[in-house]
């Protein structure tokens, strides 16, 4: 840990994934945040941290660590445009605000945030990455409303027809305050805002597409927005989804599917489930050849199910992104799942409503960017709902990997002449520290499917369930991927290797002039 020199930063003491000191952190909760904050010191171009974020080092131009949360934009040289205000965007929105000679800016095709989504898992590489870049209060409130469960338990893998234990997926080896937790999305979304600085989302503009720009002389993107307008930019950053019209630009046949299943979902207080006997007090989700139902307690006084469920492409195709359902949705399910364990279909019965949308997918870009000035981010990007519940930490390493890739580029000397960022270099740098690992996850959505096959052949249920513990595989190289180990390791390669017709021989040179073992 590095202190300033103007006094010791406050000491704490981590014992069985339990932070005591100053900046405590106990059951999911963080403890004593006013006194933290008072301790921080500013260092260079960031902030130097007491536990949680000790021994990440000094702030530098190699590897930033983010910290200093300005009161307004900073004065800007080079535009930025985020397109959709989403998970991906919001992210986007606040940490990418917080570069120097930046203008940014955010165009929403909504008239508003909504209420929309259920319950949303933040994995431990989400975590990782939303320490590095969420505000201390951001940071607090993550803290305050995730749901992690009374113990070291993670989520309970179970039977569908009996409740029974199969597995579990947890990170016994993990500190308490960076597993992994449940919360819902419009929670998490106005986590995110809290790092937003006002004036930058706007709302009502609804991009149709992007181009180059072919005036004479001019570099970057050029915007076309529903209503005739446009607006030129240096960079564009695709946060708009699965249905992203900037990725059909580019990619006019990579088109979205039905995979099969329908997502329906509900949060309701936690006053409507609490009387059902035997409900379980931990983050469980019930699976059967390919369908599951979560049921967990996600912020405090809240309680969500989600399940995904076979459906008829014809009736999936007469749901909406968010169709809401009342009776009749409620009857469908308790007729789909009658025959699983009873517990689901206490709950199902406890919702007044249930939303419902179908699972819809396309194939995943090989490639992030374009144009030496697009940026895709989430969904856009990897367009897969549902993919091990990690889409939102997906997302956000994206963005974690776009800031320290913009970061290393920043050149103030230049900033006054309107080029203070090499957002070719940028892009690349961005690029290669994500498009391996995604790839590699497209792999094994595509690799589960023989597991499942083999899992659903079993003819009895305790073949089913001894199939399933033989071939579950936690996934943490997944759900754990630390992004800014990546991104270094992309950085110390590519400052070397980047437009260098000579990389080879000048490694080989430089290899060479070692002295000793």
């Amino acid at each position: 840990m590095v202190a300033s020199n103007d006094g010791p930063a406050p000491t704490n003491i981590v014992t069985n994934g339990t932070i005591n000191g100053t900046n405590g952190v106990t059951n999911g909760a963080v403890n004593g945040i006013t006194n933290y904050l008072t301790n921080i010191k500013l260092s260079g171009n960031g902030v130097v941290y007491s536990s949680p974020f000790a021994g990440q080092g000094r702030p530098n131009k190699f590897y930033p660590i983010d910290g200093h949360y300005p009161d307004s934009v900073p004065e800007a040289t080079g535009k930025r445009k985020v397109v959709g205000g989403g998970l991906a965007g919001a992210a986007a929105a606040g940490s990418l605000s917080r570069l120097p000679d930046v203008e940014l800016k955010v165009c929403e095709r909504a008239d508003k945030v909504r209420e929309a989504g259920a319950l949303i898992g933040v994995m431990v590489s989400a975590m990782r990455s939303l320490s590095r870049m969420l505000s201390p209060a951001g940071w607090e409130s993550m803290q305050r409303l995730l749901y992690r469960g009374d113990g070291y338990e993670g989520i309970n893998h179970r039977f569908w027809r009996t409740g029974e234990i199969m597995t579990c997926a947890l990170s016994p080896h993990t500190p308490r305050y960076m597993e992994e937790g449940r919360i819902s999305r419009q929670a998490l979304h106005d986590v995110l805002m809290q790092d937003v600085p006002k004036g930058i989302m706007h709302f009502e503009k609804h991009v149709l597409r992007v181009e180059k720009n072919a005036d004479e002389g001019a570099t970057g993107m050029r915007i076309f927005f529903e209503d005739g307008s446009t607006e030129d930019t240096d960079m564009v950053i695709a946060a708009d989804g699965l249905y992203s019209k900037i990725r059909r630009g580019y990619l006019p046949d990579s088109e979205v599917r039905y995979r099969g299943r329908v997502s329906y979902r509900q949060i309701v207080p936690m006053e409507l489930v609490k009387h059902i006997k035997g409900l379980p007090n931990d983050t469980s989700s019930w699976r059967r050849n390919g369908e599951v139902v979560f049921l967990s307690k996600l912020e405090p006084g809240v309680y969500s199910f989600v399940t995904m469920a076979t459906e008829p492409e014809e009736y999936a195709n007469t749901l909406r992104w968010q169709h809401t359902m009342d009776k009749e949705g409620i009857d469908r399910l308790l007729e789909h799942f009658k025959d699983w364990d009873p517990i689901i279909n206490e709950v199902i019965r406890s919702l007044p409503s249930v939303d419902a949308y179908p699972l819809n997918a396309a194939p995943w870009m090989c490639d992030l960017i374009r144009d030496d000035a697009v940026a895709f981010v989430g969904d856009a990007a990897h367009p897969t709902a549902g993919a091990y519940g990690a889409g939102c930490s997906f997302a956000f390493g994206d963005v974690r990997a776009l800031y320290l890739s913009l970061w290393r580029s920043h050149n103030s000397a230049t900033a006054t002449s309107g080029t203070a960022y090499d957002v070719p270099y940028s892009l690349h740098l961005y690029n290669e520290t994500r498009r391996h690992f995604l790839h590699r996850v497209e792999q094994q959505i595509q690799m589960d499917k023989v597991d499942l096959a083999y899992v659903s052949a079993a003819e009895t249920d305790e073949g089913w369930i001894r199939r399933y513990r033989e071939r579950f595989t936690i996934n943490w190289w997944l759900l754990e991927h630390d992004v800014d180990a990546r991104w270094q390791e992309v950085e110390a390669m590519e400052r070397h290797m980047y437009k260098n017709k000579n990389a080879a021989a000048d490694i080989a040179k430089a290899v060479s002039m070692i002295v000793g073992d």
